[in-house]
């Protein structure tokens, strides 16, 4: 009868701990504001690099990202000129989250068109509006040693 007693008591706790992360979990996890422009910035050494998002009206996608320079992990500077970072629009999951690759394309000169970097981000939505994620960037030949990863907060 003892052991009826403990198991019992055992399931009751287990399953009343089950329900406080299930309650937990939805105050974490938030949709996207439908429509909204999101605005913040990298963590870290690249907090001076800006990241910015628009999700489109019906809240089903990432659109227009960009972020206002190349983040780069190793002394020395980056490559000359502006950055021209293109990044795909990223399908929005049911659970909140969403990922856009992305790459540095130089603009002029005999190298045009070239590839200079390639980045991904990735991010999910929580309460008040906010949205945080990650970025990577990588790059190739004698620069590989400058490609990292940050963190980044936006909100909208």
């Amino acid at each position: 009868m003892a052991t009826d007693r403990s198991g019992t008591i055992a399931r009751a706790v287990a399953c009343g701990l089950a329900g406080l992360l299930v309650a937990a979990v939805p105050a974490l996890a938030a949709p996207a504001l439908k429509g909204a422009v999101y605005r913040g910035s990298l963590g870290g050494s690249q907090a001076k690099i800006a990241i910015s998002f628009r999700v489109s009206s019906a809240g089903s996608e990432v659109e227009a990202l960009r972020i206002s320079a190349l983040p780069i992990y190793c002394s020395g500077n980056g490559p000359p000129g502006t950055p021209t970072i293109v990044f795909a629009t990223a399908r929005i999951s049911a659970a909140g989250t969403f990922s856009s690759a992305g790459k540095d394309v130089i603009g002029s000169g005999p190298l045009k068109g070239s590839v200079v970097a390639t980045l991904a981000v990735s991010g999910s939505f929580s309460a008040g509006g906010a949205a945080h994620g990650k970025i990577t960037t990588s790059y190739g030949g004698p620069a590989k040693s400058c490609g990292g990863q940050s963190s980044y907060t936006a909100h909208g």
